[in-house]
């Protein structure tokens, strides 16, 4: 795959298949720089939060509420 501009960095989800230590379901993707720079530990912090809304609100009632608030 071909990175068509400049990122700033990569963040890899890890999650187990069927077997132990096969982590056979692993997605990446890539950071786009942007006005903001975050660090790792804030992104963290973001993908916590998410993660807790996710408990109370539906993935696709979450995207919509991020939509409305232009993201």
């Amino acid at each position: 795959m071909k990175v068509q501009k400049r990122r700033w960095g990569e963040v890899t989800i890890k999650k187990q298949g069927q077997m132990k230590n096969a982590f056979d379901l692993t997605k990446s993707f890539s950071v786009s720089k942007s006005n903001y720079n975050y660090s790792i530990s804030q992104y963290r912090e973001i993908l916590e939060l998410v993660t807790n809304l996710t408990d109370q609100t539906s993935f696709k009632e979450l995207k919509g509420k991020l939509k409305k608030v232009g993201v």
